[in-house]
């Protein structure tokens, strides 16, 4: 089955790169700029083999959904431009046989708070969240409706529990690295609070771009 990574990127100049390396061989690699005012365009077109896109307004459901119009895999994975894959998860999402699903997810921080944090989210994937990577088929997709463009905030979240009632969910046991800027800058108890409030009582406000 042939894979689409799809990667929708705001202002991630410092981070595209990092990313790009980790991509395999053998998936189609799409990256979406979308409402980019730095180099992330020009980074992206750095790596061969890699189709770049640009939008001109900010949506990261906008570029997911522009990037799967675009794609040309029957196996959909939506990543995050700040997100690196380690060892093999791509190619194990690839070749596993679920049509939905996400993988664990490590920090990019070697601190205590940062680990136990990214161990907790890890084990609520079980129940329909993520951490900067989602898998689907297309037919997943297509039925789903593709991401809520009128959400800048928990659109994944959305979009992950719509499909997990379709198909056959896995958290395949593998990692990404998530950068920790947000909680670095912000702090993690902020952070946290502001995930657990939106979670009960979500919100439309437009999500604070840290860079």
């Amino acid at each position: 089955m042939k894979t689409s990574v799809i990667i929708p990127a705001h202002n991630e100049e410092n981070y595209i790169g990092k990313t790009l390396e980790k991509m395999p061989d053998d998936a189609e690699i799409i990256v979406v700029c979308n409402g980019c005012t730095d180099k992330t365009f020009e980074e992206a077109q750095k790596f061969k083999d890699t189709k770049v896109f640009n939008l001109p307004e900010k949506s990261v459901s906008k570029a997911r959904n522009h990037g799967a119009k675009m794609s040309n895999g029957e196996k959909l994975i939506f990543l995050d431009a700040d997100i690196v894959p380690e060892g093999n998860v791509l190619r194990d999402i690839s070749i596993c046989c679920s049509n939905i699903g996400t993988c664990l997810v490590k920090p990019d921080v070697d601190k205590v708070i940062p680990r136990a944090l990214m161990r907790i989210k890890s084990a609520a994937h079980s129940f329909g969240t993520c951490s900067g990577l989602i898998f689907c088929t297309r037919d997943i997709f297509d039925r789903v409706g593709g991401f809520d463009e009128t959400l800048e905030i928990g659109e994944d979240g959305k979009f992950l529990r719509q499909a997990k009632k379709l198909g056959d969910y896995k958290v395949v046991k593998g990692y990404v690295i998530n950068s920790m800027r947000r909680f670095e800058q912000r702090g993690y108890a902020y952070v946290c609070w502001f995930w657990i409030k939106h979670f009960f009582y979500p919100t439309m406000k437009k999500y604070e771009v840290i860079r």
